[in-house]
Formats: structure tokens, C-alpha cells, sequence
């Protein structure tokens, strides 16, 4: 990889770090002031000074975790046993979750073995302890815990670290026989692939997230099913995510299957539990190419995701047709009187425009009378 490509990568790496870390900021301070610091929310222990005093040290934490991963994973795992005596903050917790994805993905494969055994250790040691001295609803939510918190970002992290080593298989192989096209297509499939994996890495943060925070409001009120429902469909979608990328990352050729429309389940779920109601319509007859159907799937995702978010309770209504030619969708949910009418620029709307271009489609979105509105335009061809 030429140097300035591989500049430009790492740049991009430490920037995508740096906003988690000071998402998982935010996020203490959201928890802080909802009343959820602690997951024992009758032993909170700490004054205001200290809990900021634990969310710098957290931050600085992860940032240490971009060029020294070891000392940071290390500094992390001795904060959370300083912590432990008073409460188990969960701003903490969360934190952890990062600086594991940067020590297995950026660290040595000595380092990736010892937080495999201290994810395997929390996990099993948390779930019994609960189990033990609570009972076995207090033994499933440490289970949820461990495997939210510690092994999800571990089992992602392992894979950017085999998507790379693939890449640099693949280059070193083919480095005699290959043009200089060639070379550059290796190298844009590697990055694709690592794209792919930082995404995964954000989405299964922000399910990490809301199973943080359901499993204390669930703590708090232990007879409410829905609750539990909701974490388990974040659970799985989480799970599903990393899945199917781990598939893309080990598949021997670029049109791997990454995600299929039933994949939408985990969200619609998570959608409904909020309050929503989503209808998906889709002719029965209706076969997409694999390729189609992936950027299909993910522009969905971020559909129902924006939907969740920004008008809970909403229904959202999507709509497939198709003339076999053009595979034409239209989404639409009814606005809040308080959001906001603008088409939007951010982030999210970007990375469906980017995914359309990327089989030659469209994506439009805005509000209109009274409702937000997303219409998506590919054509099919001989795909």
C-alpha cells in the first residue's frame, strides 16, 4: 500500500476513534443525568466531582487506546476494579467496549489473546456471581452484559484483523503477476472490506448502548417483558451485523452475500418496541441480485434506524415496486411537530447517496406535507 494512501487510512482511523470516544462521553453524561450511572442503581456511591473525574479518565483512556493500546487496556481494566466496589458505572463499562475493538484490532496477537480470556472471564465470572447470589434473572442480565460488552467488540475487532491480513495475502501473492490496476483493485477491496468493518463497529456500539440502558431500566422494573424483548432483538441484530461481515471479510471472491432484507427484522423489532408501527410491501415475485439487495438492505437499515430515532412512535411505511428494470422504493413516516423540515446533509443520508451510486441508483430524501420521505431508484439491468 503506498505510503500516503496507508496516511490516509490511519488519519481516518483516528478520527473514527476519536468521535467514539467522545460518543461514550456524551453518553456518561446522558446516563448521569438520567439517573442510570450505576447498573446497582441503590449503590451509587460517587459525588458529581468523582463521576467526572471517571468520564475524562475514561476519555483519555480510549484516546491512549489509538496509539498504545496495551497501557490503555490495561489502565481500563484497573479503573473498572477500582470501580466495582461502588456500583459498576456504566459509562465505564461502555467505554470498555472501545478500547477492547482498538487493543484486538491495533494490538499484538498476545494482547488479543488476553482479552479474549478477560471477556471469557467476565462474562462467565459476572453471570455466575449473579446467579449465585440473586438468582437466574440477575445471572441472564450479566450474561447480556458480558457478551454485549465484552465480546461483540471483540469478535468485530478480530475481524479487521483477518480482513487485513487477507489483503496483505492477497498483495503479497499476487504482487509478480499483477499491473498496476490490479494492485490499485487489491487495495480498494482492502479498504472497502475495513469501510465495512468501522461501520459494523458503529452500529454494534450504538445496540451495546441501548442494551446498556435497557438492561438497567429492565433491573428496575424486572417484570417488564417488553423490555427483555428489546434487548434480546438488539442482541441478536448485533450478532446478525457482525455475522455477516465476518462472512464478506473470509469469502473468496467480492460478491460475497452480506446482508439480505431479512436482516431488517432486528430493526423493525427494535421499531415497534418504541412504540412504531412499520410496513414493508414487496412484491411476492421479486428476486433482487445479491448486490442489489445488499445496498437495498442498508439503505432500509438507515431508513428505519432515522425513523426510530427521530419520530418514535411514528409508523413507517415502505413500499417495493418494481417494472424489471428499476427496483423503485419509497418510505415515508409522519414528523414530529417539533423535528426538523430540512432535507438533511448528515452522515446517514451520504452513506445511503454513496450505497445507490454504487449500483448506479438514487436516493432522494426530504420532508413533504407533513412527513419525511425517502425514495430510492436502482436499476436493475442484467445484474
Amino acid at each position: 500500500m503506498p505510503a500516503a494512501v496507508r496516511a490516509t487510512a490511519t488519519r481516518l482511523a483516528l478520527d473514527s476513534s476519536t468521535s467514539a470516544a467522545i460518543g461514550v462521553f456524551l453518553v456518561g453524561l446522558l446516563l448521569w443525568a438520567a439517573g442510570g450511572w450505576t447498573v446497582l442503581s441503590d449503590r451509587d456511591l460517587y459525588p458529581a466531582p468523582a463521576k467526572l473525574v471517571l468520564l475524562c479518565a475514561a476519555l483519555a483512556i480510549q484516546l491512549t487506546a489509538q496509539r498504545r493500546p496495551a497501557l490503555a487496556f490495561g489502565l481500563m481494566v484497573a479503573l473498572l476494579a477500582v470501580d466495582v466496589p461502588f456500583g459498576l458505572s456504566l459509562p465505564l463499562w461502555i467505554a470498555l467496549t472501545d478500547v477492547i475493538f482498538l487493543a484486538v484490532s491495533t494490538g499484538s496477537d498476545r494482547l488479543g489473546a488476553v482479552v479474549g480470556w478477560f471477556a471469557l472471564l467476565v462474562t462467565a465470572g459476572g453471570a455466575l456471581l449473579a446467579l449465585s447470589q440473586v438468582g437466574v434473572r440477575a445471572g441472564l442480565y450479566a450474561a447480556l452484559f458480558g457478551v454485549a460488552l465484552t465480546w461483540s467488540p471483540l469478535g468485530y475487532a478480530r475481524a479487521v484483523r483477518a480482513s487485513r491480513r487477507m489483503v496483505h495475502a492477497e498483495r503479497d501473492t499476487r504482487r509478480a503477476e499483477l499491473a498496476a490496476h490490479d494492485a490499485e483493485r487489491s487495495a480498494a477491496i482492502g479498504e472497502e472490506r475495513r469501510r465495512l468493518a468501522r461501520d459494523l463497529h458503529d452500529a454494534v456500539a450504538g445496540h451495546v448502548s441501548a442494551v446498556a440502558i435497557l438492561a438497567e431500566v429492565a433491573q428496575r422494573d424486572p417484570g417488564n417483558v417488553a423490555v427483555l424483548q428489546t434487548i434480546r432483538a438488539s442482541s441478536l441484530a448485533a450478532m446478525e451485523e457482525m455475522r455477516s461481515t465476518i462472512e464478506l471479510l473470509t469469502a473468496p471472491d467480492d460478491v460475497a452475500v452480506t446482508t439480505r432484507l431479512a436482516s431488517l427484522d432486528g430493526l423493525i423489532e427494535a421499531a415497534e418496541a418504541a412504540g412504531g408501527a412499520v410496513t414493508l410491501r414487496q412484491p411476492p415475485e421479486l428476486r433482487l441480485p445479491v448486490t442489489v439487495e445488499a445496498v437495498l438492505t442498508r439503505i432500509l437499515g438507515e431508513t428505519i434506524t432515522n425513523a426510530t430515532k427521530h419520530a418514535p412512535g411514528s409508523p413507517l411505511d415502505i413500499d417495493m415496486h418494481s417494472d424489471g428494470k428499476t427496483l423503485v422504493v419509497e418510505a415515508a413516516n409522519p414528523l414530529p411537530p417539533d423535528a426538523p423540515t430540512g432535507n438533511g446533509n448528515g452522515n446517514g443520508l451520504r452513506n445511503m447517496v454513496f450505497r445507490a451510486e454504487s449500483v448506479e441508483g438514487t436516493v432522494t430524501a426530504g420532508s413533504r406535507d407533513g412527513s419525511w420521505r425517502v425514495r430510492v431508484r436502482i436499476p436493475l439491468g442484467d445484474r
